[in-house]
């Protein structure tokens, strides 16, 4: 199992990401391939707009998703729980995030083979949530299934942008947050922008503050990640507390937090 060093935990700090190599063994990926295959042949029952498309609205046909996005997948597949990855998340977590790291959330996100329109539009994460939380600390980590680099769609982020006092302005990205659940946020002509390709087994740690975004895919290939969130206790018993899981059919007031966001800038 991957350790994180002192070094590493200045660079998550400094930067706002991390990436970690040869992090999870092949007989955990095969247990996840088998699972990330269920959601993909949409045999997993009673998920609402927990499956959907990342890079389009509610109303698109499962068959012309671009990036199919299984949200809470464990919550759903209950095999999924604890299973090796995310033991080996929870402890990085721990490093990152404090003793009492819990898990926030998972999603797979897969982007389908020639699916230029395959595009994570650039956002943080933390424009996506509700306001007021003790402490938004999160270690957000994401698996590579397969390969990914440029052409098939490899994470994107603007290193220190986690840094920055305010949020950056965030807008839906198809007229609300009722027909779509995507925000897009705007680069700067100073923003620099690192790509991080990742092998098989390959595993990517992002601040939740950090502007990031990807491509679509322009390859015969598939790019599937499985994501796992970590935030404090604390912060995750806010968020039940006013009904908050995270999943796409939960009883929000979206509008009324992207307000918040706004007023708070």
């Amino acid at each position: 199992m991957t350790d994180l060093t002192d070094a590493d935990v200045a660079a998550f700090r400094r930067d706002g990401y991390l990436v970690l190599r040869d992090a999870v063994p092949e007989d955990v990926l095969a247990v996840l391939d088998d699972a990330v295959q269920r959601f993909l042949r949409n045999e997993v029952p009673d998920m609402g707009r927990d499956l959907c498309d990342m890079s389009g609205p509610y109303d698109r046909p499962f068959e012309e998703f671009a990036i199919v996005n299984a949200m809470l997948p464990r919550r759903y597949l209950p095999s999924l729980q604890g299973n090796g990855y995310e033991t080996r998340a929870a402890g990085w977590a721990r490093r990152l995030v404090g003793e009492t790291a819990t898990l926030d959330y998972d999603q797979f996100l897969v982007k389908k083979p020639g699916r230029t329109d395959a595009v994570f539009a650039w956002h943080q994460d933390l424009g996506y949530w509700p306001t007021g939380t003790p402490d938004t600390t999160t270690a957000t980590f994401s698996l590579a299934l397969d390969d990914a680099d440029e052409a098939t769609g490899c994470l994107r982020v603007v290193p220190g942008s986690q840094r920055e006092p305010t949020l950056r302005p965030h807008r839906p990205a198809h007229a609300s947050r009722d027909r779509s659940h995507v925000l897009a946020a705007e680069l700067t002509d100073a923003d620099e922008v690192v790509p991080l390709p990742v092998r098989r087994g390959d595993v990517t740690v992002h601040d939740e503050r950090i502007v990031h975004g990807s491509p679509g895919n322009a390859t015969d290939r598939w790019r599937r990640t499985y994501v796992i969130a970590f935030r404090t206790a604390a912060t995750v018993a806010y968020e039940r507390s006013i009904g908050f899981t995270h999943s796409h059919d939960d009883d929000v007031a979206w509008e009324t937090h992207l307000g918040a966001l706004a007023r708070e800038r």
